[in-house]
């Protein structure tokens, strides 16, 4: 992740919290990814505001979340889910938390701009719609 997404602020829900942390317990004893992306995620849990999922705004990407973003520099758009990894498929649109785009925009709001870096340089997304949020209609058991 870039420097200056540190100093921005995120919110997580306290159930997402719990579950994104026993997903790195697991992950780490399985070695199933790259302990950079653990790391990162580790550090996006570690700075987080933590509510109580009642107390997410309905702008906030949270597991679950389906949301739509647009490439800065091209202007396509695409739509994802971000899910647990046990769900993901890129085809069907389910993007795993344990993706450097999914770490990159969990707690990140409309209007933010996250960053990617890729092979061919670094693309920039900004996060345009939430189109599905399980906090905002109360559901809290996804």
């Amino acid at each position: 992740m870039k420097d200056f997404m540190k100093v921005r602020n995120i919110i997580l829900s306290s159930l997402d919290c719990a579950r994104l942390r026993d997903l790195l317990i697991t992950a780490r004893q399985f070695g199933a990814k790259p302990s950079m992306l653990l790391d990162t995620l580790e550090g996006e849990l570690n700075r987080a505001a933590i509510l109580p999922p009642e107390q997410i705004p309905p702008y906030v990407v949270t597991m679950n979340t389906c949301v739509r973003l647009v490439d800065i520099d091209t202007g396509k758009s695409m739509t994802y889910t971000l899910v647990f990894p046990s769900e993901a498929d890129l085809e069907q649109g389910k993007l795993s938390i344990l993706s450097d785009l999914g770490v990159a925009i969990i707690g990140f709001s409309i209007g933010n701009t996250v960053e990617q870096q890729f092979p061919e340089g670094i693309r920039s997304y900004k996060i345009d719609t939430i189109y599905f949020q399980p906090e905002a209609i109360k559901c809290y058991e996804m």
